[in-house]
């Protein structure tokens, strides 16, 4: 059954929420900036099955973007999507976490698409927190989670840009000065796991 897990995630999943999920905003005419190469201007488009982007030329669909978004293995990307998006698909042998291996010199790569994933993840859950504690009147008590939003949201939204889209240096930059940062976040996100991140959501 492993063999269909990749067409299963094609004909399940939408490729333009696949892509928002992960961070990326486009315009109405499906364009983006490339996460894959540094730019201004939007070259990058997303089709109902795939993308292309016309800078730097690399293409691919649903596993293959998660796959170089975050250096995993086509695998390993198909395991993520399976969780991220709830599906329930059968992976048979590859149920099991499989962790990337390290490559030599390249403890910088595998911090940025560590570092990467999980301040998306807090991105995320601030802009649901943000959305559902809105005090609706001044008399109402302020959640602390609302709080927690509405200090983090644009750091967090800084930092995703800059390791999306930053030079090479700002990355750097942000690498050796606050390279603790997103350990701090996956930290909070695991104390969060077993109580909020599993609450039900309720419609707004």
């Amino acid at each position: 059954m492993t063999s269909n897990i990749f067409q299963d995630i094609k004909d399940r999943v939408n490729l333009k929420e696949l892509v928002r999920y992960y961070g990326l905003e486009m315009d109405r005419g499906g364009f983006a900036c490339c996460p894959f190469h540094n730019e201004r201007h939007p070259s990058f488009k997303v089709y109902e099955d795939h993308y292309h982007c016309f800078g730097c030329g690399e293409h691919g669909d649903h596993v293959d973007f998660v796959q170089k978004l975050y250096g995993l293995s086509n695998i390993e990307a198909a395991k993520q999507i399976n969780k991220d998006f709830g599906l329930g698909l059968e992976t048979g042998e590859i149920a099991k976490p499989v962790m990337p291996r390290p490559r030599k010199n390249d403890e910088f790569k595998q911090w940025i698409n560590e570092s990467v994933h999980t301040l998306i993840e807090y991105k995320k859950l601030l802009a649901y927190w943000e959305r559902i504690y809105d005090p609706r009147s001044p008399i109402d008590k302020v959640n602390d989670r609302y709080l927690e939003s509405i200090h983090n949201k644009a750091y967090v939204e800084h930092c995703v840009e800059t390791l999306l889209f930053g030079s090479e240096q700002d990355k750097r930059n942000f690498y050796e000065t606050d390279r603790e940062y997103p350990k701090r976040i996956k930290k909070r996100l695991d104390e969060l796991d077993a109580v909020s991140r599993k609450a039900p959501k309720r419609a707004v």
